[in-house]
């Protein structure tokens, strides 16, 4: 593989660090979880999300529709990605497990939406989840499977595998 010495605006040019990547998902980047729905199609939905010990949290509210997709297919893919300027991204396939719901959030799930809300919301996140605390949402957590690997990216420049002649 040649060098390519690439100006700094296009991006790291490779995937991210697992530090990388948790500081990308740290930010307020809406994931894209896409299911399948009833007829066999894909259904796509823009979350807030937490990235947390390898895993995606979400905190759909109880009458959400992709949630019955979950309950007959748990299969998932995520997408993040910021659309702007060197374009860092996320493609993750994998389960999603409901964890709880619906309920009226407590614990964990109220301890997650509490900093999501200030992560979207900024400083009126608290009064928006205040006002919304006591109707019933589930906690869901989206892990990578074993046979898909994380996908990420920072960068403008194509990968090298674009690049290269098949063999």
């Amino acid at each position: 593989m040649a060098e390519r010495n690439l100006p700094e605006w296009m991006g790291k040019h490779r995937g991210l660090t697992p530090e990388e990547l948790a500081e990308f998902l740290a930010g307020p980047v809406v994931a894209r979880i896409a299911t399948v729905d009833e007829f066999g199609f894909p259904y796509i939905t823009p979350v807030w999300q937490e990235w947390r010990e390898g895993a995606m949290y979400i905190i759909p509210r109880e009458k959400t529709t992709f949630v019955k997709h979950l309950k007959n297919n748990p299969k998932v893919a995520v997408s993040c990605a910021l659309d702007s300027g060197t374009y860092t991204r996320m493609l993750m396939r994998g389960t999603a497990e409901i964890l709880a719901g619906p309920v009226i959030m407590d614990g964990l799930m109220l301890e997650i939406a509490q900093r999501m809300s200030i992560r979207y919301l900024g400083p009126n996140g608290p009064e928006y989840l205040t006002g919304s605390q006591d109707r019933p949402r589930y906690l869901i957590r989206v892990a990578p499977t074993a046979e898909h690997k994380l996908i990420t990216w920072d960068g403008v420049e194509w990968a090298e595998k674009y690049l290269n002649e098949a063999k």
